[in-house]
């Protein structure tokens, strides 16, 4: 993957067509999203929106060519390609990752914000498109019995979270590439990543506000995919600690695939376990004795 940073920074041609090219496909359009993130912090502003205007103009003529529907499809990736500018450019200037990972989680939150007043009343929203769905379904055989207002009070926040893994995983990938680039430290901050207090308060007052019946378990979703990031933070921290094998993530990676019906309880683990670390601190050497 180093090698593939460097072969994208040497020639723009490379990076638009590729920008362009994957942002359609479901979840290649992540490396999209990375050759975004790493061009800002390698090259700069101006370039990297230079290469988005271009890769739009070659996204046009895909859309066309492929007969897709052109205006969504650029609208959705001007806006996408501009948040993944801002979040390069932050870790740039700023030279923390950890506040471009902050940024991003206030990003969904506002966003969830602003699609839920668009939308209205988004449990009826989401009701007709999964009535739609599961129709549909039902005529190629595939009979689902679920419980669709309930489906639907989560279907916001199931949307923005699962947009926030791509995005964080997006972030990651692409400041990995610029810090192997330009020589680097991402794998310290990386090990070092903790979301901070304003997202763990907002976390927990949302947490409380759930049980007391106001219905935020869209944002709790939001919360919980960005503290699992955090929790990989600690068990990488405790790896380089450990002097675990090398390869241990793809381990992690490859685990809830093997065991899908595992795999929620790993994820609830990894955000509980971030959770508290944000708290408590988990990631300290034990005190030596004698």
């Amino acid at each position: 993957m180093n090698f593939f940073a460097t072969w994208l920074a040497a020639q723009r041609i490379r990076r638009v067509v590729l920008i362009a090219a994957l942002f359609p496909l479901p979840v290649l359009g992540m490396i999209s999203a990375a050759i975004v993130v790493m061009v800002a912090q390698v090259r700069g502003l101006r370039e990297t929106l230079l290469d988005c205007v271009l890769a739009l103009v070659l996204l046009a003529g895909i859309a066309w060519f492929a007969n897709m529907e052109a205006p969504v499809l650029l609208g959705s990736a001007a806006i996408s390609w501009l948040l993944w500018v801002v979040l390069g450019t932050i870790v740039v200037r700023t030279g923390s990752l950890a506040l471009a990972v902050q940024s991003a989680v206030i990003i969904a939150l506002a966003g969830l914000v602003v699609f839920n007043l668009v939308i209205g009343d988004p449990v009826a929203y989401w009701g007709q498109v999964l009535e739609v769905l599961y129709a549909d379904l039902a005529q190629q055989g595939f009979e689902i019995t679920a419980d669709i207002e309930q489906q639907a009070q989560l279907m916001s926040g199931i949307v923005i979270a699962g947009s926030l893994t791509g995005g964080m995983i997006a972030l990651l990938l692409g400041s990995a590439w610029a810090s192997h680039l330009s020589n680097g430290n991402y794998a310290q901050q990386f090990v070092e990543l903790r979301l901070g207090y304003v997202i763990g308060g907002l976390a927990a007052l949302a947490g409380i506000a759930g049980l007391f019946g106001f219905g935020l378990d869209g944002t709790l979703l939001i919360f919980g995919a960005a503290f699992v990031f955090h929790g990989i933070a600690v068990v990488a921290w405790w790896s380089r600690y450990r002097n675990w094998p090398g390869g241990w993530w793809i381990g992690l990676c490859i685990l809830p695939i093997l065991l899908p019906d595992f795999s929620i309880f790993i994820l609830a683990l990894l955000s509980m376990l971030g959770f508290v670390d944000n708290w408590y601190g988990l990631r300290r050497a034990p005190a030596m004795k004698g």
